[in-house]
């Protein structure tokens, strides 16, 4: 195993593309929600406790999610808690949707901090300057037709529609993500590389699973509200994603994207 000065590397292993997640927890009573539409660029940190390269990505990435137009999310990985800590929201489903973009970019290995932007390029998640570079090429819409997205709370349930998808003939459909999240969480480390310290997290994500593949005839979904939202006195938020299909199975652009954060009574 090698390190390199500003992240860290494993072997990638093979692994399904998606695994379906699905947290069954109880129905709380939430108040007012905030929705984050027009989006322009989806950031997936992928980022581990364990991983003394970590910090500084988890803190640029807290800068980048109070833009008006950025869906950040941080995906914590579980490949690194055998060093000595266990990271509070790490997910071997994380780590599968990291090696799934392992194979749309060609990488050998996978590694930490890594930022994937719109699902069309990886970048070691420190570098901001390279970051904002890769930023300026992509932007949402990336489809060659708008796509209408929305996401809204309906009394306890969450209401989500795709439509206005178009694709060639041959060519998959794009499929439909839902991922849930914390708003911000600080967590103070025992053990391994960042012992000591307290670390930071914004939209650490609790679960994610696929919705479906979504074809010119749209989609309607409901979810229990208690489905993405556990009950507790923070803030959470779920965000849905249209993300292309690259013909080998691994996911491609992401095409377009909307978040909605919920506040507890």
């Amino acid at each position: 195993m090698r390190v390199l000065p500003a992240c860290r590397l494993v072997r990638k292993a093979a692994a399904p593309l998606f695994l379906l997640v699905v947290l069954a927890l109880p129905a709380h009573g939430w108040c007012a929600e905030r929705i984050k539409s027009q989006i322009t660029h989806v950031l997936e940190l992928f980022t581990s406790q364990g991983c003394s390269s970590c910090p500084p990505a988890d803190d640029l990435l807290a800068r980048f999610a109070d833009a008006p137009h950025v869906l950040a999310l941080s995906y914590h990985v579980d490949y690194w808690d055998y060093i000595g800590w266990r990271d509070t929201f790490g997910s071997g489903h994380n780590s599968e949707r990291q090696r799934a973009y392992a194979r749309s970019f060609a990488n050998k290995m996978i590694y930490t901090p890594q930022l994937v932007i719109n699902g069309l390029y990886d970048v070691v998640g420190s570098h901001a300057e390279k970051i904002r570079r890769l930023m300026a090429k992509s932007s949402l819409p990336a489809a060659t037709t708008p796509i209408s997205l929305g996401v809204k709370r309906v009394g306890d349930s969450i209401h989500i529609t795709a439509s206005g998808i178009r694709t060639a003939p041959g060519e998959p459909k794009p499929m439909l993500v839902l991922v849930s999240f914390a708003d911000r969480a600080e967590v103070s480390i025992e053990r391994g590389e960042n012992r000591g310290r307290t670390l930071a997290t914004t939209h650490p994500v609790r679960s994610w699973q696929l919705m479906g593949m979504v074809g010119e005839d749209g989609m309607a979904v409901d979810m229990p509200l208690s489905s993405v939202m556990p009950d507790g006195e923070e803030t959470y938020g779920c965000a849905v994603l249209v993300q292309a299909v690259r013909p080998d199975g691994s996911p491609g652009a992401i095409l377009a994207a909307t978040q909605m954060e919920v506040d507890p009574d």
